[in-house]
């Protein structure tokens, strides 16, 4: 996680250069610039990707909100129920691609991510995304949500993202960007992913095995595992504020530890 031009989405090259088949669901809209510049025409053949953005509702549907907005008052706006734009709502094609990925470069179908091995790395680009995506599940184009449909929103996405990292046997990987919330056991604050509402985030760093923030100082990038002020996990990687952005000694931590079970040396 990091804040934006920290360079997560350029870091992706080194998983394609640690010899791992790379697919990205982009939600970012221009994350294919980033992603092709950094894999260049060498590592291009690993790299597939599904450009899913969240819903845009075009000039007539911000027409159709205003019109709303501005006859109704806020309590009115917020008992609406959801229209029934919900059914076509990205989350659902971010799924379907889950259960069978189709490639935009090339066209192909790789099928299941649940069916993907180590030899594979599912990227998702990145957590914004996912979080519009959620809430227009929930609320459709509704301009403002109601508690319980946060709580509706928190949920599915929590439930997505713990399915993404438990059920799946190949390296999944999710950029996020930051936002500073109050940590409820400490009551201080903390730079934390930014997702839905004040609970979720705090609970999203049990989910993964690393938790990094990624940051540019000066000319240079790097990623942290021991920075203050940040909920941060490492198990791979050591604990270091200045470490090269690489996903490379988790590929091979994931190797030795295979090998280590089999009774092989690495």
């Amino acid at each position: 996680m990091g804040e934006t031009g920290a360079g997560k989405t350029h870091s992706l090259r080194t998983l394609l250069a640690s010899g791992l088949e790379v697919f990205v669901i982009g939600t970012e809209p221009n994350f294919l610039d980033t992603l092709v510049d950094a894999a260049g025409p060498r590592l291009m053949d690993r790299l597939h990707w599904r450009a899913i953005q969240p819903s845009r509702v075009g000039i007539k549907g911000l027409q159709e909100m205003v019109k709303k907005v501005a006859q109704l008052d806020f309590d009115s706006l917020s008992k609406m129920r959801p229209d029934s734009g919900r059914a076509t709502a990205q989350l659902v094609t971010v799924l379907s691609t889950l259960e069978d990925f189709k490639d935009d470069r090339t066209g192909k179908s790789f099928g299941s991510v649940e069916s993907w091995d180590a030899r594979r790395a599912l990227v998702i680009d990145s957590l914004s995304g996912l979080n519009l995506m959620a809430m227009d599940i929930t609320i459709g184009n509704k301009v403002t949500a109601h508690q319980g449909e946060w709580g509706v929103a928190m949920g599915t996405l929590e439930k997505l993202l713990l399915n993404l990292t438990s059920n799946l046997r190949c390296f999944f990987v999710l950029t996020a960007h930051l936002e500073r919330e109050t940590d409820e056991l400490t009551q201080g604050s903390k730079l934390m992913p930014s997702t839905l509402g004040r609970k979720l985030a705090p609970r999203l760093p049990r989910f993964f095995s690393e938790v990094v923030l990624a940051y540019r100082e000066g000319e240079h990038y790097y990623w942290s595992t021991a920075q203050t002020g940040v909920v941060l996990k490492h198990r791979a990687l050591p604990l270091g504020a200045k470490l090269e952005p690489s996903f490379g000694p988790i590929v091979q931590a994931h190797h030795s530890r295979v090998a280590a079970v089999n009774g092989r040396q690495p």
